[in-house]
C-alpha cells in the first residue's frame, strides 16, 4: 500500500521543469528511462527516439527553439520523438501481404503512431521522475517539421513530434492549475461543461501563473498569462502560414486520410 501511495504521489506532484542545472546523464540512466518508455502500451510501436549527444546538433536545436537556448543546452538528456511509419511499413512488407500502409489512406495507423509516441513519452517522463530527474516537453519539432527533418535526416514517413528534455532540477516551480474533473469527465455520454466552470479555471490559471511570473520568467515577455495565451493561439496571417506548412508536411509524411 505504501508503494502504491508513493507512485500516486509521484504522479500527482509531477510538474514541468524549464530550468536545469548543467550536467550529463550517465548512459545507464538513459537506458533505464528508454527501457521504461518502450514498455508503454502500443499498437505497432510506430515511433522513433533520437537521443541527441553531439554538442553541435544540440546547439542547432537550441537555435530552432527560440528562447529555450539555456534549457536545451543545460538538459542532461535531449530526445527527439518521432512518429515512424517508415519502419512500420518496412516491417509489414516482410509479412508479404498487401497491407494498409501501401494505401494512401491509413488513418488508424497515423493516429496510432501519434498515440504510441505519447504513451512512450509519458513512460519516459515518469521513469525520469522516479530516478530523481525533472523534465519538460517542447513542441518545436511539430511547429518546424521540415527544419527538424532536415537536421536529423528523417526519411519520408517519419514525422518529428516533440522534444523531451530531461535534467537535474534547477527550480522548484509550484503545481499549476488543471481543469477540474467535472470539466473533462462525463458518464455514459458526452456532457458539455458550463462557461462558468471554464471562466473560473481561466481565473485560477491567470492568478497562479501571474503569481509565479511565469511569462516573464520563461519567455522574457512582459505580459499577463492570458494575454500570452491569446498570443500563442491567435489566428492571423503568420499563424495561418505556419499551420499551412505543418498541414502540408503532415499530409506528405503521416496523416493519410
Amino acid at each position: 500500500m505504501r508503494k502504491r501511495r508513493s507512485v500516486l504521489k509521484l504522479l500527482t506532484n509531477r510538474r514541468s521543469i524549464r530550468v536545469f542545472k548543467p550536467g550529463k546523464m550517465p548512459d545507464e540512466i538513459a537506458e533505464m528511462i528508454l527501457e521504461a518508455g518502450v514498455r508503454a502500451p502500443t499498437y505497432l510501436q510506430s515511433y522513433k527516439i533520437i537521443q541527441v549527444k553531439d554538442k553541435e546538433v544540440k546547439e542547432r536545436i537550441a537555435d530552432l527553439c527560440e528562447g529555450q537556448d539555456e534549457l536545451i543546452k543545460n538538459a542532461a538528456a535531449v530526445f527527439l520523438i518521432c512518429a515512424d511509419l517508415h519502419r512500420t511499413r518496412r516491417m509489414l512488407d516482410l509479412l508479404g501481404h498487401r497491407h494498409v500502409l501501401k494505401s494512401d489512406k491509413h488513418p488508424v495507423e497515423s493516429m496510432s503512431a501519434i498515440i504510441d509516441s505519447a504513451f512512450l513519452i509519458e513512460n519516459m517522463i515518469i521513469a525520469a521522475e522516479a530516478l530523481g530527474y525533472g523534465s519538460t516537453v517542447l513542441d518545436y519539432p511539430l511547429v518546424k517539421p521540415r527544419e527538424f527533418a532536415n537536421l536529423f535526416q528523417l526519411p519520408k514517413g517519419v514525422t518529428p513530434l516533440l522534444l523531451l528534455c530531461i535534467g537535474e532540477r534547477g527550480e522548484v516551480p509550484p503545481l499549476r492549475p488543471r481543469l477540474p474533473l467535472e470539466a473533462v469527465l462525463s458518464t455514459d455520454r458526452y456532457e458539455d461543461v458550463s462557461d462558468e466552470i471554464l471562466e473560473d479555471y481561466l481565473r485560477r490559471l491567470e492568478d497562479s501563473m501571474n503569481r509565479e511570473n511565469y511569462v516573464k520568467k520563461y519567455t522574457g515577455l512582459d505580459m499577463k498569462f492570458l494575454e500570452y495565451l491569446r498570443l500563442r493561439t491567435v489566428l492571423d496571417d503568420a499563424s495561418k502560414k505556419i499551420y499551412d506548412a505543418v498541414e502540408k508536411y503532415l499530409k506528405e509524411n503521416l496523416m493519410k486520410f
